[in-house]
């Protein structure tokens, strides 16, 4: 029930696209996680593509010019929708592109490509024109928005190049590539980050191992005081038991900040309780990564996003 509710709002989207396309005189259908042809297993919330069956692709591209998929969705064997992940929709995108054996796949946002921070948290952000699949996972895995990380895991799998870009005067404009592995430095700010603490090394492990076997891809803070794992952007209630089995060997911090800095491969990483404190620590770090970035702030920054969300305001 969960699941359902949440592809909702995908599902309407895509019927509104497929409606403003068609007033043009394009012959477009939309389809959803019943009728796209996407079967996965039943872990609901994070579920994994078993099988895509094209079949009614294919017969819908017969009679219509274009089709628009609601992402971030499929079906299970007892044909309950599931949803493959928060912020997942491009993970569709490079489903269907390795199903139909396209070479490369273009996602197209709201920023100019794949850049070295947040440009509304860093203005004075780049661009980076070419990064790797598995620093570009990296990147994705510290909370990064850009991409779902098991999208590029995916195209790195069935080598199929991403293209980043961005609508510009009615033209898709492209920036970013990623593909084969070149050097890209990127600060990455997260927030809504909980921080598992101990001092003990054999809880360290034990919390590890049970983030990892839920799926829940803990990340190794940089801290000399005392051992942390961050867990981003998943599931708080899979710590109940971890909580529940080891209660007096953590310190469990909710709503808190966390920094990672990539260079390459590798990534050093630092939280923090503030907002504030994280984007000073950040634009430091990126000041030292890219020391003229602060000549020129590009306009379409000036329209900031809220701190709490991603949304405009």
């Amino acid at each position: 029930m969960h699941d359902g509710t949440l592809a909702t709002g995908e599902i309407i989207s895509a019927h509104f696209l497929e409606a403003a396309t068609s007033r043009l005189g394009i012959r477009c259908c939309s389809l959803n996680a019943l009728n796209l042809g996407l079967k996965t297993n039943s872990e609901f919330g994070s579920a994994a593509c078993t099988e895509f069956d094209l079949t009614n692709i294919s017969r819908k591209l017969a009679y219509n010019d274009v089709i628009v998929v609601a992402g971030g969705q499929g079906v299970s064997e007892e044909q309950s929708i599931t949803m493959l992940g928060r912020n997942s929709s491009d993970y569709t995108a490079l489903l269907l592109a390795s199903a139909v054996g396209a070479t490369h796949c273009t996602i197209v946002s709201d920023v100019p490509g794949v850049m070295s921070a947040d440009p509304y948290l860093l203005p004075q952000a780049r661009t980076i024109k070419s990064i790797g699949f598995r620093t570009m996972a990296g990147v994705a895995e510290s909370g990064a928005k850009v991409l779902y990380g098991k999208a590029v895991s995916h195209a790195e799998k069935f080598g199929i190049e991403i293209r980043c870009g961005r609508f510009e005067n009615g033209e898709i404009n492209i920036y970013t590539t990623i593909g084969k592995e070149s050097p890209a430095s990127i600060v990455v700010v997260s927030k809504a980050v909980t921080i598992i603490s101990t001092e003990s090394k054999s809880d360290f492990d034990n919390a590890f191992e049970w983030l990892e076997l839920k799926n829940q891809s803990p990340l190794i803070i940089d801290n000399k005081k005392k051992r942390e794992i961050a867990f981003v952007g998943g599931d708080r209630s899979s710590l109940g038991k971890l909580e529940l089995l080891f209660k007096d060997a953590y310190s469990i911090t909710d709503n808190a900040y966390l920094v990672s800095e990539h260079i390459g491969l590798s990534v050093i990483r630092s939280s923090f309780a503030s907002h504030e404190a994280a984007v000073q620590h950040a634009s430091l770090r990126h000041e030292s990564l890219y020391p003229s970035a602060n000549a020129e702030v590009p306009e379409w920054t000036e329209k900031a996003r809220s701190e709490k969300s991603n949304i405009f305001i």
